[in-house]
């Protein structure tokens, strides 16, 4: 196969920012900073959205702020939540140590077992050992993460640790912190208790020169930025940091692959937005997950009201309220307040009212045109406003116990006053609204079912039809039989026999006949093991990508369903002859695999001690590594922190560890060894080493997972960051059509086989291997290749994958399996008959579901006759 062997992308995402070099604007925040300090407060307070770059900011303050007059030591709290208050303390004392690089012989680190005996150790002798060491400067603690700290947990250091803070501060002339969260400060009440008259400022976004800068500085002499194309990313990014770093990125491994060099407006296009979007689903995710139900549909509202007025210049952008009446939502308070919340927190922005008297609305945008186009992408507002039946838990235990006396054949009377009950709690109770019309139409109240069916039709046109669509459809909708006709050669003998001149039967011999002479010839296909990188085919941008990261020494998380390749694009990435072709020296690298199922049972102190044991496996020709290695896997028990003591000598040898992690989804299932607590710890301990740590420039992490992490990981808390917004997302989708001639041309065959075997397989990569492989052993010895035959070899070859798809499924998406599977019989199945006249209106009810399926390759989508049908894939 072909590789890039181009320039490295510029443009970081997945990791702060800690070259000076590289950072750019906050000029005003620092020169705030550095009065502040200069000006004796103790204590400022730094707020802003996630992925504002807040973390970027710390690294860079010992660049912009203090000259000589004070040292400043990161200390990320993302992953201390849990601990107690001496643990925390111990890991801020080692942490001081190494950032200060201060020798054992002038300070002594306090240990845990001496901090829960008496925790002013700290500060009455730790603290003045430090100072002791600076001299006349002081010491700043910058305090990332500080909000996981903000919630009262009597177990944990919460209890204590701010009012600890505040002491020692009070105590200490030399010492002042600079504490960054991602909450909104009149959420924290603790916080600001303690802190209420220290300085805040909130991290917003980038002001125009900065965010130019950002653009066109990082790629300066390769890529030239046209004005207009400068114009067009800011519209998209409205100078959020992340949000330009993630459209550069694109823009460049765009450019690199076309190699064109000048970006104009229009290489800004919609292929960058969606591979943008794409990476960056880790951030995003956050836009709509950390707010509540109201303001999440309020944003989509906001989302659909731009569309709908971009796509008529003439007309003005619509209320969001007035959206969702169109929609059938009735408003309530919540709704009636969430779009001026959504503007306080900096998620939306004011348009421009009408200069007429009678139209000075307020009328709103989403202030971030990439999080518009997400969420128009992955939350249709249809389907979004479905979240508002959840808004009230008493709604939805009436609305079970009416479809729980629904089941048991009570008068409809009854059933109808339940519904009625659950629509005056939460008149957004669609299900029971759909129920309630139902039941009127069976009791025959037909004016009361008409009524609620006419609201119906503006949540869901296709579900308020359904009582018309059993009847207008009945049982006359046959279910079909799927018949796929193979090329073989029976078949093209009994076409012979009726049309001796057939020239397609005559192709056909003739290529079963060459198949024969290749019998010494070794199947080129590979099953029941990773592709060797030499036979891997396809994948090119996710390979850029990858050595990007890797190069950038940052992080990326590929997902996709059974047999998408995951294994094999990792075994790719520890190829040197592909690094060789991406200009990188293998040599550098320390590489090492692991699929996190090997570690039975899963728990952090196996895993790094696996992840140690590999390193040193990998580096039996260093001495030094060897030595500190051996050292370390004698203790009982090894964490992190063991890891960044050889990321660190591996980062002295001028080298980095690529650490490529299979089947990460294990390290999310909990056990009796492994409970939820430590599942979530662990996680934010991964994050915490590959983002927040020192060493982290020594580090890159590449990880495979059969879905999105956001998806199947631990539930997020407002007041955390995601622990997965340090990777750049990427999806292992189906191969293209291009990407399946390729595999295949190595063995003939002609066009209608070729389309029936992506029929069958469709762009699985599995599926397409176990096809060709079968295919080319029959031809081998010569056998017949008849359609049922290689049918049948083939379900026997794959039947364990179909298996493992379908046990992958829920219950819910293997319900909806059935269903598609049931629709496309013909007729009838037999001794039974099937009404499936509503299959479409319960697909339209769960379309998010049948997103997630497509997404893994299960299913595909495609529109005929201006409707959506869904075929497995």
């Amino acid at each position: 196969m072909t590789f890039s062997t181009n320039r490295k992308n510029p443009y970081i995402i997945g990791r702060p920012i800690y070259e000076k070099e590289l950072f750019f604007g906050r000029n005003n925040l620092f020169n705030y900073i550095d009065a502040n300090l200069n000006n004796g407060a103790k204590v400022i307070l730094l707020q802003g959205q996630r992925r504002i770059g807040k973390s970027s900011i710390l690294s860079q303050i010992p660049n912009f702020v203090g000259g000589d007059k004070f040292v400043f030591v990161e200390f990320d709290l993302q992953d201390r939540a849990r601990l107690t208050l001496a643990e925390v303390l111990e890991k801020l004392a080692r942490e001081i140590i190494i950032k200060l690089q201060l020798k054992p012989d002038n300070i002594k680190l306090p240990l845990k077992t001496e901090l829960e005996a008496n925790s002013n150790i700290f500060s009455e002798f730790f603290l003045p050992q430090v100072f002791q060491n600076l001299g006349d400067k002081n010491l700043v603690l910058l305090l990332d993460e500080f909000d996981v700290l903000s919630n009262y947990n009597p177990a944990s250091a919460i209890e204590h640790f701010f009012p600890y803070l505040q002491s020692i501060i009070s105590n200490h002339q030399q010492l002042f912190i600079i504490p960054v969260v991602g909450r909104r400060l009149d959420e924290m009440e603790n916080l600001l208790n303690l802190f209420r008259r220290a300085p805040n400022q909130e991290i917003g976004l980038l002001d125009e020169k900065s965010a130019i800068q950002l653009i066109t500085k990082p790629a300066e002499g390769v890529l030239e930025y046209g004005e207009d194309a400068i114009a067009a990313i800011l519209g998209l990014s409205a100078g959020h940091p992340y949000f330009t770093q993630v459209i550069c990125f694109q823009i460049f491994q765009q450019a690199e692959a076309e190699e064109n060099w000048q970006v104009k407006s229009a290489d800004v296009d919609k292929m960058i937005v969606d591979r943008a979007i794409e990476s960056a689903e880790g951030g995003l995710t956050w836009f709509r997950d950390g707010l509540p139900i109201p303001e999440r549909v309020i944003f989509s509202a906001v989302a659909e009201a731009q569309k709908r007025a971009a796509v008529k210049p003439d007309r003005v952008v619509e209320k969001p309220l007035t959206l969702l009446k169109e929609y059938g939502v009735v408003l309530t308070e919540s709704l009636s307040q969430a779009a001026d919340r959504l503007v306080e927190w900096g998620f939306l922005g004011l348009v421009e009212s009408s200069e007429l008297p009678w139209d000075k609305v307020p009328r709103y945008k989403v202030k971030i045109e990439l999080v518009r186009r997400w969420l128009l992408k992955r939350y249709s507002l249809r389907v979004e406003i479905q979240e508002l039946e959840n808004v009230s838990s008493e709604a939805n235990r009436i609305y079970k116990l009416a479809t729980d006396l629904q089941q048991k054949s009570v008068t409809p009377t009854s059933i109808i006053a339940l519904y009625e009950q659950v629509l005056e709690i939460n008149p957004n109770h669609f299900k029971a609204l759909f129920e309630l019309a139902d039941t009127y139409l069976e009791a025959a109240d037909f004016s009361k079912a008409a009524e609620f069916y006419q609201r119906g039709y503006k949540v869901n046109p296709m579900w308020a039809e359904d009582g018309l669509v059993k009847s207008l459809l009945g049982y006359g909708q046959k279910l079909m039989d799927r018949k796929k006709w193979e090329i073989a050669k029976e078949q093209f003998e009994e076409v012979l026999n009726l049309d001796p001149d057939n020239t397609l039967a005559q192709k056909r011999l003739i290529e079963i006949k060459q198949s024969t002479k290749i019998t010494r010839i070794r199947n080129p296909f590979t099953v029941g093991q990773p592709v060797a990188p030499e036979s891997f085919v396809g994948r090119e941008n996710l390979i850029a990508i990858a050595f990007d990261q890797i190069y950038n020494r940052s992080n990326l998380a590929i997902w996709g369903g059974p047999g998408m390749g995951k294994t094999s694009f990792l075994n790719l990435l520890t190829s040197h002859h592909v690094w060789e072709s991406q200009d990188l020296d293998p040599s550098k690298a320390v590489i090492v695999y692991l699929n996190c199922l090997e570690i039975k049972p899963f728990t952090p102190a196996n895993f790094w001690r696996k992840i140690i044991n590999l390193i040193r496996e990998k580096t039996q020709d260093n001495p030094i590594l060897q030595s500190i290695i051996r050292e370390l896997l004698k203790k009982a028990k090894l964490t992190k922190d063991n890891l960044r003591s050889v990321l660190k000598k591996i980062g002295e040898q001028n080298k980095f560890l690529v650490l490529l992690l299979d089947d990460y989804d294990a390290t999310f299932i909990s056990h009796s060894q492994y409970s939820e607590t430590d599942v979530e710890v662990f996680l934010s301990e991964c994050r915490n080493l590959a983002y927040h740590s020192s060493e982290r420039r020594y580090l890159s992490i590449i990880v495979a997972s059969l879905r999105r992490l956001n998806e199947t990981s631990p539930s997020l808390t407002p007041e955390k960051s995601p622990w997965y917004n340090h990777y750049v997302f990427q999806q292992l989708k189906p191969l293209s059509q291009n990407e399946v001639d390729t595999l295949f041309s190595e063995i003939e065959m002609t066009p209608t086989l070729r389309d029936g075997i992506q029929e069958i397989a469709g762009g699985n990569p599995t599926l397409l291997q176990n096809a060709g492989f079968i295919l080319h052993n029959k031809r081998r010895s010569g056998e017949i290749i008849s359609a049922e035959i290689f049918a049948q070899d083939f379900v026997a070859a794959t039947e364990h994958f179909f298996q493992d798809t379908w046990q992958l499924a829920n219950l819910l998406e293997q319900t909806l399996l059935m269903l598609l599977a049931l629709s496309k019989l013909s007729d009838r199945v037999p001794n039974k008959r099937y009404d499936l006249g509503d299959i479409s209106i319960i697909f339209s009810h769960k379309e998010r579901e049948l997103i997630d399926l497509e997404q893994r390759g299960v299913i595909k989508r495609t529109t005929e006759q201006e409707k959506t049908v869904y075929l497995f894939s």
